[in-house]
């Protein structure tokens, strides 16, 4: 939906994909209101436009609109994450693996290796948290581009917004960064080799990792917020 080249987009998808990269970047926060007037002020365009853009986000299950609360953005939960990366998970060993069944894979992943090197270099530098997420999220943008099967890229791009919420959240320690770097070493390696069963299994193993620690972190954000609330009606 937000992938289109930004000519051929309305108005509407446009605002949409700006709310989209904020939304995915954290700088709009899980359970944050969406207030119509500031954002068209903020993005000088219109109120009409940047309706439709959260009907968009909606579809997109990012936003939630309600009659008498207006639009927030969605709260993360446990079992949206269940339910995203068990079909993530399968495409992402597609992915893998249609890659290393590729007869051009070698000219196809050249352009992995830098951004690679630089995943290595960030994940032993623990105050680079958000410079790793950024790297380690365009990697698999640019391996979902390199796919020559249209129908896998698609079904790919459509997850993405919905999964980086979450893969942040994973990529959260430095020992989890640390441990993904590696792994993308070895994906790389694999495909590159065309061991296209090992690379499937490697791809699908790095999915459930992402998984489980975004459900760990989610669960502690749930801990933390309940122990707020339970402080603050304490204190009254």
């Amino acid at each position: 939906m937000f992938e289109t080249e930004g000519l051929s987009r309305t108005l509407a998808e446009r605002v949409a994909a700006t709310l989209a990269e904020q939304i995915a970047a954290g700088a709009l926060k899980p359970g944050e209101r969406l207030i119509e007037a500031t954002m068209a002020r903020s993005l000088q365009v219109s109120h009409g436009p940047v309706r439709d853009a959260l009907r968009l986000l909606q579809s997109a299950g990012v936003v939630t609109i309600s009659a008498y609360k207006g639009a927030h953005v969605t709260d993360l939960s446990e079992q949206e994450l269940s339910e995203l990366f068990q079909v993530r998970a399968a495409l992402a060993g597609l992915r893998a693996r249609w890659l290393a069944e590729d007869p051009l894979r070698h000219e196809r992943v050249a352009s992995l290796e830098a951004p690679i090197a630089e995943l290595s270099r960030l994940s032993e530098q623990p105050d680079q948290h958000e410079q790793y997420v950024s790297t380690a999220l365009e990697i698999s943008r640019r391996l979902t581009e390199l796919l020559s099967n249209r129908w896998l890229r698609s079904m790919m791009d459509s997850l993405s917004l919905q999964t980086t919420r979450y893969a942040r959240l994973a990529l959260s320690t430095p020992a989890g960064r640390r441990k993904s770097a590696r792994r993308w070493r070895e994906l790389l390696e694999l495909i590159r080799a065309g061991k296209a069963e090992q690379a499937q299994e490697l791809a699908t193993r790095i999915s459930m990792a992402t998984h489980a620690a975004a459900a760990k972190a989610v669960r502690a954000r749930r801990r933390q917020s309940a122990e707020g609330s339970g402080a603050a009606a304490a204190d009254r």
